[in-house]
């Protein structure tokens, strides 16, 4: 054991040695004279205790404790003074002593189990300041969690906040789509790993998703799983997150982790699935609320959102939009010949369609009924080609013969609007409008 004396009195110095001689353990002292000599030995050498006197050249009183305690966190310390007083023995313990001995009284058992004493108590106190610190980091982490509205940002806070929690871990998480888990987020150390994917019955990370159960190894020989892509860290926390996902905290050191740190990141896992439940609830709702149930495509409700950003975008690069208004004929007349069921059929048929005829970064949004409005990003007077292709198209015709034994036709008016020409929006729908009407009264 390694001992640190502060003393500047060589009779008390020579007393305290010779106390601690009279025992059987094996003591190694260190002396300084004063509390600068002292911080200095603390910031190159790990003591197992401290031993001070208050009384020192250079510190006096309770400032001594307190400036060892911020230089030597870990290390306990033991206040040995002259003076026998209750308030100043309180004094000490509330600046962070473990102990208070008073010089000429010591024997060698008194002093042995004081020095053990401290030391259990401060190995006891510092797991509990670790703990409190642990817990307002996950405390901090839920907090954050709890309005973080992106899947990526939420993946990349558990991350961070499990640094937090374990600075000598290094982390990745694996979330699974169709069968693959895929490295999504993942600290500095590995961050070569993200986007990575690997199958569900291979390496650690498949073991611990197809078991929904967390594992723990504490060195390489009990890793559960051979020739895991984890191979050459020697242990590791690996936990299920929900059913979506894999959380992993790696150390290249043996006995890295306790089953303390394992709770402590099942709790993050924890906060952070429920933060995905959210999200992916959030999502769907966001889509209930912009899209049409029936046909798939966007809602009435979307329109005007579509508008606006389109014509931002327009104005903001000096480009066109197109716009095709489309009306199913005789619709009424296949709802009141074949039924509803028919005609949601036959809608369904030509929202596919019509999906299919434009481009992804296109909008197609059924406006009501058996109308559809379709906006063409950066399209102008090509607006009519596109229009003329649509009608030109024979697979509606055919899958609409196979469903009700008849050709389904549709009605489609063209318009495009030009920021540089002076024309609102509202006359360029009102264009696309009549023109769609023309063409159904031309037929």
């Amino acid at each position: 054991m390694r001992i640190l004396l502060i003393e500047n009195d060589p009779d008390d110095a020579r007393a305290f040695r010779e106390t601690l001689d009279k025992t059987t353990g094996e003591f190694r002292i260190d002396r300084a004279e004063n509390l600068s000599g002292a911080l200095e030995m603390v910031s190159g050498t790990e003591y197992d205790v401290i031993v001070t006197d208050l009384d020192l050249p250079d510190s006096r009183g309770n400032e001594t404790v307190l400036e060892i305690g911020r230089r030597a966190l870990k290390v306990p310390i033991i206040v040995l003074t002259e003076i026998d007083d209750q308030a100043i023995e309180t004094d000490a313990i509330k600046a962070g002593a473990q102990d208070y001995l008073v010089k000429g009284s010591l024997d060698t058992d008194m002093l042995l189990r004081t020095i053990r004493h401290s030391i259990e108590r401060k190995h006891l106190d510092w797991e509990l300041r670790q703990a409190r610190r642990r817990l307002r980091i996950l405390h901090d982490a839920a907090s954050s969690l709890e309005t973080c509205t992106m899947k990526k940002k939420a993946y990349q806070l558990a991350i961070d906040y499990a640094r937090m929690i374990l600075p000598e871990a290094v982390c990745q998480i694996f979330s699974e789509k169709d069968g693959i888990l895929t490295v999504v987020a993942a600290s500095p150390e590995l961050s070569s790993r993200v986007g990575n994917r690997t199958r569900l019955d291979f390496g650690l990370a498949g073991m611990t998703f197809a078991e929904n159960r967390t594992f723990q190894f504490r060195s390489g020989e009990d890793m559960p799983v051979i020739n895991s892509p984890d191979d050459g860290y020697l242990s590791g926390i690996s936990i299920p997150i929900s059913s979506r996902a894999v959380f992993q905290c790696l150390s290249l050191s043996k006995d890295a982790f306790s089953g303390d740190d394992t709770s402590m990141m099942e709790m993050l896992g924890g906060h952070l699935a429920e933060t995905l439940d959210r999200i992916t609830l959030e999502r769907k709702l966001r889509n209930l609320a912009i899209h049409d149930p029936l046909t798939g495509v966007f809602n009435r409700n979307f329109f005007q959102i579509a508008l606006n950003r389109e014509k931002l975008r327009a104005e903001r690069y000096e480009s066109s939009i197109g716009f095709l208004m489309v009306d199913i004929d005789s619709f009424k007349e296949i709802n009141d010949l074949y039924g509803h069921i028919a005609g949601d059929r036959i809608l369904r048929e030509v929202a596919d369609y019509l999906s299919s005829s434009v481009r992804e970064t296109d909008y197609l949004i059924r406006y009501g009924g058996d109308e559809f409005i379709m906006i063409l990003i950066e399209t102008g007077q090509t607006a009519a080609v596109v229009r003329d292709r649509i009608l030109g198209g024979s697979r509606l015709a055919e899958r609409s013969i196979r469903l009700i034994g008849r050709p389904v036709t549709l009605s489609i008016g063209h318009s495009h609007w030009d920021p540089k020409t002076g024309f609102s929006i509202r006359e360029a729908l009102a264009e696309a409008d009549r023109r769609m009407y023309q063409h159904k009264n031309s037929k």
